[in-house]
């Protein structure tokens, strides 16, 4: 369902970004391309369910997963250290 409120909107996409860059970090190192084609498939499906199927909602998945990328990098160099 598409919250009413964009505040919501962005708090829920801020969150769910969080909660599966955590996910993909945690797997080995082999197994994050697949994770995260799963996760550009799961963006991209709700946008196409939301009925948003043009060039702006293309960008918006790869925004979030530009997103969740940078997450999962900076996990992996605060482990590092």
């Amino acid at each position: 369902m598409y919250p009413n409120d964009p505040r919501t909107l962005v708090e829920q996409t801020m969150a769910s970004i969080q909660r599966i860059a955590l996910k993909i970090a945690s797997l080995p190192v082999e197994e994050r391309a697949a994770a995260l084609q799963d996760a550009h498939n799961v963006y991209a499906d709700a946008m196409h369910d939301l009925g948003e199927n043009d060039a702006a909602a293309a960008q918006w998945v790869e925004t979030v997963m530009g997103a969740i990328r940078t997450l999962v990098d900076r996990i992996d160099q605060d482990r590092a250290h």
